[in-house]
């Protein structure tokens, strides 16, 4: 057997142990959808009080945000492996006390424990999956945790219709404790990133993870590249708003701001809702809905894994943004009563599965690939920091606004603003995004410093 092969053997299982934080942060995202109607009923909220319950729903956005700011320094002081199975314990913990909460106070504590690690583990895991994989399936391994996500936001939806008819919203939240242990296990067991370990100046560790992963002994060219790479210079926060920097990390940033401003996150936080505006009847038809949205994130996800290393990421981008426009508008015209009231559930139900189909294949996935292979490596930590704060502020932006504007403007107008705001996220990546399909990222970085455009970074250089 090759030596390629047997690479992709060893990769391939690291790649879903450390993706099971991606599971968490799907559970976590779309438990909230189930319970938060029977939260509402337990500590006797106002079904008409949109701030508590936006603040609930918001809490763990609002611990992520706190988690990408502390990322970068938990990136490169313990290292990707040991801030994992940071987040793991901090999981574990968030899910208890949420399970357990006897107030608001503390459902709204236990989410934001939850938050920190997810915003931890989204800037962390896709970092130490594209520093393990060989360039030629780097694209399909990190969409690995793209993929864990949406399995866990498939099982959160099932979740929740497993205990809606019981209202039991404490074993809903309980159900994470167990993917929490199985990662905090699994990690220990996983190496070091060999660029973590060079970055660490521990070379002869870093080498012979470096052949342990590839299955050669023929691994000094791949090394020589990321001494190179960690050589090129000491990089701080400070580095990100200088150039040639600068433009990558401006990129990253507003990318996940508009992976954001599509309205991912309202279909993920209040199905139910969105379900039950578009006349779905009774919680428990309500939250099977949402059950078809799990099921055809992992579909497309899977789909994009196959994709995203024979198509590229541009093409996909664009696929994607022009499929959600039309989809958002859509649902824009289902709520306006375009369609009659009898049609109305079923283009609503169309339109949003076809919206998760077009977002996972595209700038679900993409944007945390994208921002895992422009930064260089010696502020790849810093840098995806920075795009996580982003991706988190935007997130609790919408999140937190999503009923005040239904109130304020119709839920129709709502979506049509969704709408306008992916259209222009379709034109920044037409004219910003490289195409970075096959690139390693040692020639990514070479290119970037190299002082090509950054739209160019993707190609080789002669």
């Amino acid at each position: 057997m090759k030596s390629s092969e047997n690479s992709f053997i060893r990769i391939v299982p690291i790649s879903f142990i450390a993706a099971i934080a991606g599971l968490l942060f799907g559970y976590d995202t779309g438990i909230i959808s189930g319970a938060l109607q029977f939260i509402v009923t337990t500590f006797h909220i106002s079904p008409h009080d949109a701030l508590t319950q936006e603040i609930i729903v918001a809490s763990v956005p609002i611990g992520a945000f706190i988690g990408a700011v502390v990322s970068q320094f938990l990136s490169n002081r313990l290292g990707r492996k040991y801030s994992i199975i940071t987040t793991a314990i901090l999981f574990s913990i968030g899910t208890l006390v949420a399970a357990d909460a006897h107030s608001i106070s503390e459902v709204v504590s236990g989410r934001l424990l939850m938050g920190l690690a997810v915003g931890i583990s989204a800037m962390i895991v896709p970092m130490y999956l594209s520093e393990l994989a060989p360039q030629k399936i780097r694209g399909s391994l990190v969409f690995c945790f793209q993929l864990a996500i949406n399995v866990g936001l498939f099982s959160a939806f099932l979740i929740n219709y497993l205990f809606v008819a019981s209202e039991n919203w404490r074993a809903m939240f309980a159900v994470g404790i167990v993917p929490s242990i199985i990662l905090g296990i699994g990690m220990l067991f996983l190496p070091c990133s060999p660029r973590w370990l060079v970055y660490s100046r521990r070379d002869l560790k870093a080498k012979h993870t470096l052949r342990k992963l590839r299955c050669t002994g023929d691994i000094e060219q791949e090394f020589q590249e990321i001494k190179s790479s960690v050589a090129n210079q000491q990089g701080n926060f400070f580095q990100l708003w200088k150039s040639p920097v600068r433009p990558v990390s401006l990129i990253c940033f507003f990318l996940f701001g508009f992976q954001q401003l599509t309205g991912i996150n309202t279909i993920m936080y209040y199905a139910p809702i969105i379900y039950q505006y578009a006349g779905f009847k009774g919680a428990e038809g309500q939250v099977l809905a949402a059950v078809g949205n799990g099921v055809t994130l992992v579909f497309v996800t899977m789909l994009g894994m196959w994709l995203v290393d024979k198509l590229g990421r541009r093409k996909l981008f664009m696929i994607g943004f022009v499929g959600m426009v039309i989809c958002l508008s859509l649902l824009g015209l289902v709520y306006q009563h375009r369609f009659g009231q009898a049609a109305s559930p079923s283009i609503a139900m169309v339109a949003v599965i076809c919206y998760i189909l077009f977002f996972g294949v595209s700038i679900g996935p993409l944007a945390y690939l994208i921002m895992s292979e422009l930064f260089p490596l010696n502020v790849r930590s810093s840098g995806m920091a920075l795009a996580s704060c982003g991706n988190w502020g935007f997130n609790v932006l919408v999140s937190s606004t999503f009923l005040t504007l239904v109130h304020l403007i119709t839920i129709a107008d709502t979506f049509y603003f969704y709408a306008f705001c992916t259209l222009i996220g379709c034109v920044f990546c037409y004219f910003f995004i490289p195409e970075t399909k096959g690139m390693s990222l040692e020639s990514i970085e070479k290119n970037l410093y190299s002082g090509l455009k950054t739209r160019n970074i993707g190609y080789v250089s002669s």
